[in-house]
């Protein structure tokens, strides 16, 4: 039980903080959203005796604080994030658990706009508005978030079925040597396995002699993309990694989108949503072809 609840939390799930307009857009529907269920069916308890303001301004306020507090909360989370593919469900509910946290707080802290009650900064009032906020983000965090991983991983997943990972078109079977400009490194394209983005620097791994070696080099992954340009089977799948498509021995779908299994390598390679369409076509090719 412990291990597979372990192993559900570190499941790779997508990071949609890093645009902020599409942040917004999803705090506003959930806003809207917050202020219809609220106003229909009246979930918490109500003392009209202790309103400053009209209950349908309680409402909106309600609904509207949480959209500056989660937006600058995750503001501060995007400087944070070097490489998005690590972000996991565990990782994601524990960022909105803070986030419904602060939400709390900051309903409690507007209580003397709203009420005319003398105890309004007591510890009873400070839980009872966290207990709140968790009692409307529980359906989030323990209905929406688990249903929406199974969801993604199976459309991931499917779409898979209708893609071959054989090398039935290797690009050339001539060795081709490539010299990274700006340094004395050269390797032969066909042992590149990838490259990913190492804070300044990039790492290339390479498989050679039956075993893989990495090289450090202070290039952009942009300017290694430019450089390998001319070969179609080095392609970008997310935004910190190139990928040797030629090298793939295994590809499963989650909740990201793919994950790739490359020869002589352990680890898993991402391929991004945004990326999934060009991948899935140049399969798709290789399949008809």
């Amino acid at each position: 039980m412990g291990n597979s609840l372990i192993t559900y939390l570190r499941e790779p799930y997508p990071y949609i903080y890093g645009n902020k307009r599409q942040l917004l857009v999803i705090l506003g529907v959930i806003s809207l959203l917050a202020f219809v269920f609220s106003y229909a069916f009246e979930p918490f308890e109500v003392n009209t005796t202790e309103h400053k303001i009209a209950y349908v301004w309680i409402l909106v306020l309600h609904a509207t604080l949480p959209i500056p507090i989660v937006f600058l909360y995750f503001t501060i989370v995007n400087f944070t994030i070097k490489d998005d593919s690590r972000w996991t469900i565990g990782k994601e509910m524990l960022h909105l658990s803070i986030a419904l946290l602060l939400i709390g707080i900051g309903s409690f802290l507007v209580r003397d706009i709203i009420y005319d009650n003398p105890n309004n900064w007591s510890f009873r009032y400070l839980y009872e508005e966290i207990r709140n906020s968790f009692m409307v983000g529980v359906l989030l965090l323990l209905i929406i978030l688990p249903l929406n991983v199974q969801r993604l991983i199976q459309k991931h997943s499917k779409s898979l079925e209708r893609l071959s990972f054989s090398k039935a078109n290797p690009i050339t079977t001539e060795p081709q040597i490539c010299h990274i400009s700006g340094s004395d490194f050269q390797f032969y394209i066909q042992d590149f396995l990838f490259a990913k983005v190492e804070g300044n620097y990039t790492e290339i791994f390479l498989e050679q002699h039956d075993k893989v070696t990495k090289k450090l080099l202070r290039i952009t992954l942009k300017d290694l993309e430019n450089q390998l340009q001319d070969f179609s089977n080095i392609y970008k799948t997310h935004r910190s990694y190139l990928v040797n498509l030629d090298k793939i021995i295994e590809c499963k779908g989650n909740a990201q989108g793919y994950q790739l299994t490359l020869q002589k390598y352990a680890e898993k390679v991402p391929v991004s949503r945004s990326k999934l369409s060009d991948f899935n076509s140049y399969f798709s090719a290789t399949t008809q072809s």
